[in-house]
């Protein structure tokens, strides 16, 4: 869906801007691009030293975006 990858891309510019030494390694668009950053919204702190993101902390992170996808999927509704 369009939509949820532009809600991805404003995620990822959002996560980036926090910490200038945690950047999402992973081609735009990609698969893993986008678990990155739903890793990193369900608490997965990001640092390659750490262990990858396990599924609680991805289904925290889904759940997170769902909610933050269908506030920008209205955005296009309500402010036209």
């Amino acid at each position: 869906n369009p939509s949820e990858i532009d809600a991805l891309t404003a995620l990822n510019q959002q996560l980036e801007a926090r910490n200038r030494r945690l950047k999402n390694p992973h081609p735009s668009d990609r698969l893993a691009w986008a678990a990155w950053i739903i890793g990193r919204i369900g608490g997965w702190d990001g640092y390659p030293s750490s262990k990858p993101p396990g599924p609680i902390t991805f289904k925290n992170g889904l759940d997170y975006f769902r909610a933050v996808a269908l506030g920008w999927s209205l955005r296009n509704v309500c402010m036209p």
